[in-house]
């Protein structure tokens, strides 16, 4: 385009800028020269057009290395200072986001955090400060809010993967009863794992880290995975055998994503400000993750977990009768790959969702995820009224209304077991069904070809596909009792302990035992700190209050309450009671007679000093009692863990 230079001296300034553009948009801003006064003759206009023409015709970095020197000759003035800031700013800025990954992490972190952080900041304070509304509309704000953002916040733990994963998990899994709904549903699709990676990388990993190609190490590989986690995948193979004859063994092959351990200080950092703007209370939670995760980024280390937690389980005869621990495969162990023994069964998540999708069907709700929120909620009320055991029907009996709420007082005290086992004949009856409907269809249509309708089990069988064949009943009680008694082993009397025992990771095998996995983060106490939880849980299932605090404050527990640091003794028994014992929601009354809100009870606290056996008894206690919670079989730890604390504290145990 070529603009006409107006006749009017006045607009000479506008023509030059206009020539300036049309030969390259940026070299007035770049060379930030003022033009020249409007008296000047017209030598130096004829100077300035030739000028111009000469730049016209240049190459285009040349213009931008000639104009950006001259920012840098002095003299310096504070427009070009400014300048030089901002260029500095910015090419800094430039070279961080491409080369520091790190620094890149924290970007993409905050831009998906900030925008969720500015709104539910302007959601609270225009309905505290500017609408001034009550309570309920206050909660209604709340619930649209998180309904929005839940999906969200899921989306970006899931960009981000790695740690953001893990922490989404334990959330997931303590937050029943205590965290909005909405994030729980939004987080309970983490504990099956997340996206994979392909196979093309994975077996990049592997030959980089083992010195060795698949060929070499491997008969067969499923490039598919059988699950997916947060800082690594895991697929199931046959080893090459060493020997010819052998039979190849079945293994599982652990894969660590390759950035997670240089991410992972940036991540951590990243949360603990998260968490000082969200929640200020748990930023020591948030630093205790940081501690107990270094470990888990080595599988060398994870490998020496699961050979110890097997000499002590087996010590304590609990391997193999009631659990089973995978053995390690010692020829493929680096810190990024790690290979196990195969074993079969269903995780304690999809256990659950089974059992709640049938007692769903028994009651007449629409799906499992209808009878989920109205055990959230019920949840909620039983931990606003003390928390505990209920026994088998407590929540179920909660859950219902009206007849069936008669029909369950008529049955008496068992009636959630027989409901459940109702739900299950249900359902195998209807398989049942489902399975004849088929046999029959295939029957007809073998007939109809005039074909023999050959051996029909085995017809059965390939229709209804091989997981069927699998199934056995799962007795999922039986299951969570289990659980909590072996970890209650593994923290008063081993000392050593998976401290990760999230549903994903624990497997229900065909026969009724548990298949413990994962044991990357494992926590360990000494006999001191053993006895120190062997008491308090004494003093919680006694409900002692005075005992209970008095253990927390002589072995160094320090908390502020409304910035003094006289904490009393029913205060000091409600955080007991949430690290080992319930989920207790109910008002407190302090030892003045005062009645206040257990949340206002966690606003206005702040931990100054957390020991050790603090730290390590309530992440594991935490994780137990919110699976429970998450299976609508709310326990007493306390009472669950009493005999094993009895035990301790009578015997001599190194």
């Amino acid at each position: 385009m070529i603009f006409q230079t107006p006749a009017n001296p006045t607009n000479r300034r506008a023509s030059t800028h206009h020539r300036h553009l049309t030969t390259n948009g940026i070299i007035d801003i770049a060379m930030c020269r003022a033009s020249p006064p409007l008296n000047e003759g017209k030598a130096t206009n004829l100077h300035r057009r030739s000028s111009l023409s000469a730049i016209s015709m240049a190459p285009l970095p040349a213009i931008i290395a000639g104009n950006l020197a001259s920012i840098f000759k002095p003299p310096f003035s504070l427009s070009r200072i400014l300048l030089l800031l901002v260029i500095a700013s910015l090419v800094s800025f430039a070279s961080f986001y491409t080369f520091h990954r790190g620094f890149r992490r924290t970007i993409q972190f905050w831009r998906g955090m900030a925008p969720l952080f500015v709104r539910y900041k302007y959601v609270t304070i225009k309905a505290e400060r500017i609408d001034r509304v009550g309570p309920e509309e206050m909660e209604r704000r709340l619930n649209s809010y998180r309904e929005s953002t839940a999906p969200r916040l899921v989306d970006l733990i899931l960009r981000m993967g790695g740690i953001y994963v893990k922490i989404g998990q334990v959330m997931g899994t303590i937050g029943q009863g205590l965290l909005p709904q909405q994030y729980l549903d939004a987080l309970r699709p983490l504990q099956d794992g997340v996206p994979p990676r392909t196979y093309a990388e994975v077996s990049d990993i592997i030959t980089r880290s083992t010195g060795k190609s698949m060929d070499e190490l491997f008969v067969s590989f499923e490039e598919l995975p059988i699950g997916s986690a947060s800082i690594a995948q895991v697929h199931r193979a046959r080893l090459r055998p060493k020997n010819e004859g052998e039979e190849p063994m079945q293994v599982v092959i652990k894969v660590q994503y390759p950035e997670v351990a240089e991410l992972f200080e940036a991540d951590l950092s990243n949360l603990e400000l998260a968490t000082r703007l969200f929640s200020p209370e748990n930023v020591e939670v948030t630093r205790a993750l940081r501690k107990r995760h270094e470990n888990e980024l080595n599988f060398t280390q994870e490998a020496e977990n699961l050979r110890e937690c097997t000499r002590d389980m087996q010590r304590h005869g609990l391997e193999p009768n009631l659990v089973r621990i995978p053995r390690v495969v010692d020829e493929i162990c680096t810190p990024n790959v790690l290979a196990m023994e195969y074993l079969e069964g269903i995780s304690l998540s999809k256990a659950i969702a089974v059992e709640q999708r049938r007692v769903a069907k028994a009651l007449g709700m629409s799906d499992g995820d209808e009878l989920k929120k109205v055990l959230a909620s019920k949840m909620r009320k039983h931990f606003e009224n003390g928390g505990g055991a209920t026994g088998e029907d407590g929540v179920i009996r909660g859950v219902l209304g009206g007849n069936r709420m008669r029909l369950l007082n008529a049955i008496g005290p068992s009636a959630a077991a027989l409901l459940r086992t109702y739900a299950s004949v249900k359902d195998e009856i209807e398989n049942a069904a489902l399975s004849a409907s088929k046999f029959g269809s295939l029957i007809r249509r073998r007939l109809s070809r005039g074909g023999d309708i050959g051996n029909p089990n085995d017809r059965i069988h390939d229709s209804m596909g091989s997981n069927n064949r699998k199934k056995g009943k799962v007795n999922l009680g039986r299951a969570l009792k289990t659980l909590v008694h072996v970890h209650g082993i593994q923290l008063l009397l081993s000392g050593t302990y998976n401290a990760d025992p999230h549903p994903g990771n624990i497997l229900i095998l065909p026969d009724g035992r548990l298949g413990l996995l994962d044991y990357g983060m494992v926590g360990r106490l000494s006999i001191e700190d053993r006895k120190t939880v062997a008491k308090t849980i004494m003093a919680l299932s006694d409900n002692d209050k005075r005992a209970t605090a008095k253990i927390y404050r002589e072995n160094g527990y320090k908390v502020s309450f409304r910035d003094t640091e006289h904490v009393d003794d029913a205060t000091l028994h409600r955080f007991a009671s949430f690290h080992l014992d319930r989920f207790d929601l109910s008002p407190l009354t302090l030892d003045n007679g005062e009645v206040i809100d257990t949340l206002e009870l966690f606003r206005n606290t702040r931990e100054k000093v957390v020991p050790s056996f603090v730290e390590e008894g309530r992440r594991l206690g935490g994780l137990l009692m919110g699976v429970t919670a998450q299976a609508a079989r709310p326990i007493s730890l306390a009472k669950e863990w009493r005999p094993i604390a009895q035990d301790l504290l009578k015997k001599k145990v190194d």
